[in-house]
């Protein structure tokens, strides 16, 4: 008879804003009690390993239990595939199964309620996030490419696949610490369509509702983020009539034609391994990228050519390209110039400017031309 071995997956929020323990407030979890709530995989637990008026740490620790993922699997009933099930790697890192338990756990953190602070729900406040191992397929630069255009400050460290093996080289993994001013519902929602995104995989069947939940959790920046269609693939399992679905609603809420927003979209064969997975990499397209994603591309291409370091976005618009460069750590300058005063207003909205940190603003200038 299998043993069942428990195993956790931790995340940690703090704050600094005065005083740091109405963070429990936005939780809706006291920080002087900790809570206990069962989920499909396991136990999530929430405590606060520090609550004082200057600092308050609020932590997530999904107890997995690995037996409890069987039932729910879909695949060959083989005795070598029931045997996968106890020894993979999944419940060890953050993953889906981790923001399952983080939308379940702080749902209405999510949503933006809360009754005894209702004046904190719209504020930004100083946030840092830590995930000592999230699975993250792409590496510390996609982790970088889906924190950074949403306002954070992203160190993301490869974790080796053996300490002791340096010769090894770097696993999947990474230990992920997110700062930034942000507000709670917006953080905890980045990470509930991040987790599975950047692990590119669900412990579950992806079917329609998947859609509503993505575009719910990505309100207000999913349709402004420079690698949307990647995200959409991803959480979606690249399923391709999903993705097609999604994005041509989050068309409706930019100017992009939901035509060549499908056509990214389109499922390509060509990347498919023999098991009948899609082997994308992080900058993978499948099937043909709409001409907008290709320009962008092509200057980001040719600015690292020449080693740029300052770079001017002459007839910025709305900002479209702004995301992408910001998301470039070797652009230290970067000043977007045009006429019009009502889109530089909308390049600030996509921006999120009035939250971006510090480090960040001081590398953005936003300039109207007479």
């Amino acid at each position: 008879m299998a043993s069942r071995r428990h195993c956790g997956v931790l995340l940690t929020l703090s704050t600094t804003s005065r005083p740091a323990t109405d963070l429990g407030f936005l939780l809706h979890k006291n920080p002087a009690r900790p809570q206990s709530t069962s989920v499909s995989t396991g136990t999530a637990h929430v405590f606060y390993p520090e609550a004082s008026e200057d600092r308050c740490t609020a932590a997530l620790l999904l107890e997995v239990d690995p037996i409890a993922l069987v039932p729910g699997s879909r695949g060959p009933s083989s005795e070598a595939f029931s045997l996968g099930q106890y020894v993979n790697d999944r419940p060890y890192a953050a993953s889906s199964l981790l923001a399952v338990a983080l939308g379940k756990v702080f749902a209405s953190a999510r949503r933006g309620v809360s009754k005894e602070r209702p004046e904190l729900v719209g504020q930004a406040l100083p946030l840092e996030i830590h995930l000592p191992a999230l699975s993250c397929r792409g590496g510390p630069d996609m982790a970088r490419r889906f924190f950074t255009p949403l306002g954070w400050e992203v160190e993301a460290t490869p974790v080796p696949l053996d300490g002791t093996m340096p010769e090894w080289g770097d696993s999947r993994y990474v230990d992920l610490r997110l700062t930034g001013m942000q507000r709670v519902a917006d953080a905890i929602n980045h990470l509930y369509v991040g987790l599975p995104v950047l692990d590119d995989a669900k412990h579950y069947w992806v079917s329609d509702e998947e859609i509503d939940k993505l575009l719910r959790a990505g309100a207000g920046w999913l349709a402004d983020h420079p690698d949307r269609e990647l995200i959409t693939r991803r959480y979606l399992a690249h399923q391709g009539y999903l993705s097609r679905q999604a994005i041509a609603r989050l068309a409706e809420v930019d100017d992009t034609e939901p035509d060549a927003l499908d056509d990214a979209t389109a499922a390509s064969t060509s990347g498919t391994s023999p098991g009948g997975h899609h082997e994308l990499d992080a900058t993978a397209a499948v099937g043909p990228v709409p001409l907008v994603v290709q320009r962008h591309h092509a200057v980001l291409t040719a600015l690292r050519a020449c080693g740029a370091s300052r770079v001017i976005d002459l007839g910025c618009g709305s900002g479209a390209l702004l995301p992408a460069l910001l998301a470039e750590p070797a652009f230290t300058d970067i000043v977007g110039v045009d006429v019009s005063h009502r889109a530089l207003e909308e390049a600030a909205r996509r921006l999120r400017l009035e939250r971006m940190p510090d480090r960040q603003r001081t590398r953005l200038t936003l300039l109207q031309a007479p």
